[in-house]
């Protein structure tokens, strides 16, 4: 019975996105947006500076005044008066940090012209770079979108995008920043958020609850879901974490992490349902029913004290509904189609 009731919420677990806590994430600029589609379509991002190759940046080693030599040879710009050394310095690092720091696995942004959408993709593969040849024939190849002539790019799997003003207000002074390239660890909870209602980090499950109430919203009904849900949680788990985090400016969010995925599963599925109490000291999982002690012994690492504290949690998950429809809540999106497609593939 416990593998059973494991194996359903690994089900759950395998449908629901990931992140990785060592990724590094880097704001990259399309020319200001103007070549967001060409990045979008053909899974990349470039960078220019054609006339410095990947093999010049390679050869000097990391190092930034080796290969402002470079540029101050190579690049007709450099020999311009008005190409300050600071200029260069600028350029050594931009084309050091895309070409050196990037990685596998990191994540990428990428802002649409004005800012007002921004795509969102994992590196997966090296860096490359295109030869002439093959620059003047995408160049060449179709009308419907403007194509870069950047060779030196990183292969992209595009994993979603969202709006401005869809995005926590805290994005804003990473939107402001004009660098063609720029590391963006401190906005990841951020954009996490952004892209994912529901996503995993680690060992931790991180639902974010939408409040679409646009009126002004009591403190009362904010304060006690955030209150309950945390009781439901102890009740259930009482040894495992869960931390909150709110930005509600009607509307808003607020951020539950869970530190033990099946906990967080289990407390999600009473809240909406997905968890029925049946009676006797049962309980159904979809088509599966449990006994109450089985049950949260596949879950947590002692018994629960008492076999009514699920009955107790059944209460809680009734009394969240009042402030939930007066917040408008709305369910993490990711997790109930998760839910969705697991019922639909035991039907």
């Amino acid at each position: 019975m416990e593998k059973a009731i494991k194996d359903y919420l690994e089900d759950i677990k395998s449908n629901i996105p990931s992140v990785n806590s060592t990724s590094d994430y880097w704001l990259v600029r399309a020319d200001s947006g103007r070549y967001y589609d060409d990045f979008r379509i053909n899974n990349y991002v470039g960078i220019g500076w054609n006339e410095v190759s990947l093999q010049d940046i390679r050869r000097t080693n990391n190092d930034s005044s080796k290969l402002k030599l470079i540029l101050k040879d190579k690049l007709p710009e450099a020999k311009e008066k008005g190409y300050s050394e600071r200029k260069c310095g600028i350029t050594a690092g931009q084309l050091l940090r895309f070409c050196n720091n990037i990685k596998l696995n990191d994540i990428v942004i990428v802002p649409s012209a004005g800012s007002n959408e921004f795509l969102v993709g994992k590196v997966v593969g090296e860096i490359f770079e295109i030869s002439d040849e093959q620059t003047k024939k995408e160049l060449t190849f179709g009308l419907e979108y403007e194509k870069s002539e950047f060779k030196k790019r990183w292969p992209i799997e595009w994993v979603g995008s969202f709006g401005r003003l869809e995005a926590d207000s805290a994005l804003f002074k990473m939107i402001y920043s004009h660098t063609t390239l720029s590391r963006v660890n401190e906005y990841k909870t951020f954009i996490n958020r952004a892209l994912f209602s529901c996503y995993i980090e680690d060992n931790k499950l991180h639902l974010n609850y939408q409040v679409t109430e646009k009126k002004d919203i009591q403190g009362v009904y904010l304060g006690q879901f955030v209150y309950q849900y945390s009781v439901l949680n102890e009740v259930l788990f009482p040894d495992t974490r869960l931390d909150s985090k709110i930005n509600v400016q009607s509307p808003g969010v607020i951020e539950f992490i869970t530190y033990g995925i099946p906990a967080g599963l289990f407390v999600f599925g009473v809240l909406t349902g997905g968890i029925i109490v049946v009676g006797g000291g049962k309980f159904k999982i979809g088509k599966l029913e449990f006994e109450t002690s089985g049950l949260l012994s596949a879950l947590s690492n002692r018994e629960s004290k008492k076999l009514d504290n699920m009955k107790k949690a059944k209460e809680i998950a009734k009394e969240l509904k009042v402030p939930m429809s007066e917040l408008g809540i709305k369910y993490p999106k990711e997790l109930k189609a998760a839910l969705k497609r697991i019922e639909n593939d035991d039907e």
